[in-house]
């Protein structure tokens, strides 16, 4: 259950950034950026800590806490980015 919530964050951080900037060729260079600034405003937002979810840690240092959670996350979303292109044939 708590690797589904990761993989809902990692999926809706892709597709937000595959719906707004996929398309345009001159930001292809800038979407692992933009991927990392559109999962720092999710886990703000939705005060989602990796470390808390996984590991089942207090929140000792939240804004850490988001900022790591948000790298790791948009790491993850590139990585079923490139998943979906290379076996499912996409683009």
């Amino acid at each position: 259950m708590k690797f589904l919530v990761v993989f809902i964050f990692t999926t809706l951080n892709e597709a937000i950034i595959e719906y707004l900037v996929g398309n345009i060729l001159s930001l292809r260079p800038y979407i692992p950026l933009l991927s990392l600034a559109t999962a720092i405003i999710l886990t703000f937002a939705y005060q989602f800590s990796l470390f808390n979810i996984l590991l089942g840690r207090d929140i000792t240092s939240p804004f850490f806490e988001f900022l790591l959670s948000a790298f790791i996350i948009a790491r993850l979303s590139n990585y079923l980015n490139d998943f979906v292109q290379k076996f499912l044939g996409s683009k």
